[in-house]
């Protein structure tokens, strides 16, 4: 009888300390997953520019911060977190300047959707339009939309924020003596261009 005991509560002992607890979140009622991938796409076009994801949340001590890859998903941990793209150059790739942020709350969880709400799968590319001012442009450049319910996908194309912007001209320094000819050229109407 006190051999079943001790055996009884070493095993009770052994499920206890050596059982794993899953936890997992739980699917709400009528609703379904829906798969996101936000990444961005032309990040090897700009060797000398380093990108940052960094969350915060309620998951995390301070902040958590990672460089983010060409054409890989983006992540923020867990799904009550929120992030945030920086930029800076190569040779600071763990430096985070407020100045250099460029997209806030990016969203890359995709998440539960309603049952009737056919989509089920989203990728959604950023691209870097160059600079503007000093300053890195990210845009969502594309969106692909994928449904369960026989729909064809959605591919939404949108355009660069800089592509109509034209290159601002360089002034050229004159010296002294090429300034005092283009006065008296512009006296008779022909000027310096």
């Amino acid at each position: 009888m006190k051999k079943l005991f001790i055996y009884t509560l070493f095993s009770l002992a052994f499920v206890v300390l050596f059982s794993s607890t899953a936890s997992a979140d739980v699917t709400p009622p009528n609703s379904q997953l829906l798969n996101r991938c936000v990444k961005v796409v032309n990040l090897n076009e700009f060797p000398d520019v380093v990108l940052i994801g960094y969350y915060v949340g309620p998951m995390v001590d301070r902040y958590v911060s990672y460089q983010i890859k060409n054409n890989e998903c983006l992540t923020k941990g867990y799904k009550f977190n929120s992030l945030s793209i920086y930029w800076n150059t190569k040779d600071k790739p763990n430096s985070i300047e407020t100045d250099n942020l460029l997209l806030k709350n990016i969203e890359p969880y995709g998440g539960y959707v309603d049952q009737n709400n056919h989509l089920i799968k989203e990728d959604v590319e950023y691209s870097i339009a160059g600079f503007s001012g000093g300053k890195l442009v990210l845009y969502k450049s594309k969106q692909t939309s994928e449904y369960n319910n026989g729909t064809p996908k959605k591919v939404e194309t949108f355009a660069s924020p800089l592509k109509n912007i034209e290159p601002t001209p360089e002034l050229v320094k004159r010296g002294f003596w090429q300034s005092i000819i283009c006065f008296f050229r512009g006296l008779f109407g022909r000027g310096c261009q």
